[in-house]
């Protein structure tokens, strides 16, 4: 083989190579965000759409203790920036606090309870989105209520 082609089918092997390398290690759309991904340790992470999916909203809850905290929506946004307020729709609990979600829109003395995260539950989940046997709980959430034993 003369030396001008052999560099040819050399170039051409290697582009060939690298190019099925590119292909290979390319992620699928699908794997840039499963479900429920990305939520901290003590942390509850709420989604904006259902199985864990869409923009979320990363919340704190107090320290471990027997600290109490109420966290409202009322003027919190998803990380797209759209309000979270009654637009959440599952939501997955990586803390030990016992959590009660309310669809309390003004902040009254009597929320209507819509579901409960048990303490010591790590990586309880809920899912309200579109064919949900909880399909009713859907963007009514508004604020939540953490009791961290």
């Amino acid at each position: 083989m003369r030396s001008g082609s052999f560099r040819a089918a050399t170039a051409a092997v290697a582009g060939a190579v690298a190019g099925a390398a590119l292909f290979l290690s390319a992620p699928t759309a699908a794997a840039d965000n499963p479900p429920y991904a990305d939520c901290p340790a003590w942390a509850l992470c709420l989604y904006q759409h259902g199985g864990g999916t869409g923009s979320k909203v990363i919340v704190t809850p107090p320290a471990a203790g027997g600290n109490t905290k109420i966290v409202r929506l009322i003027n919190t946004h998803f990380k797209n920036g759209e309000l979270a307020d009654n637009q959440v729709s599952s939501w997955l609990n990586n803390s030990q606090c016992q959590i009660e979600f309310w669809d309390d829109p003004s902040g009254e003395l009597h929320p209507s309870d819509l579901d409960f995260a048990q303490s010591w539950h790590w990586g309880e989940k809920a899912d309200y989105g579109t064919g949900s046997s909880r399909y009713y709980n859907n963007d009514r959430l508004s604020s939540m209520r953490f009791y961290c034993p």
